[in-house]
């Protein structure tokens, strides 16, 4: 579309590695946050867009669904 840029499948936010972090608001509710945290092969903070050598798709399976 124009006006609009791709972005690469290959980005820290959707990586199998990657564990987003989230803040609460007044009512309960959690929204996510534009960073979070890698654990491979060490802990790292990391933001959504960033990119690395150790990215792996996630499984299309959510594990929580069973």
């Amino acid at each position: 579309m124009k006006g609009w840029k791709e972005v690469p499948e290959e980005r820290c936010g959707n990586c199998k590695y990657f564990h987003q972090h989230y803040t609460r608001d007044k009512r309960g509710g959690y929204s996510p946050l534009w960073c979070g945290h890698c654990t491979h092969p060490r802990l790292k903070n990391r933001r959504r867009e960033e990119t690395c050598p150790h990215w792996t798709a996630k499984d299309k399976e959510d594990p929580r669904s069973s």
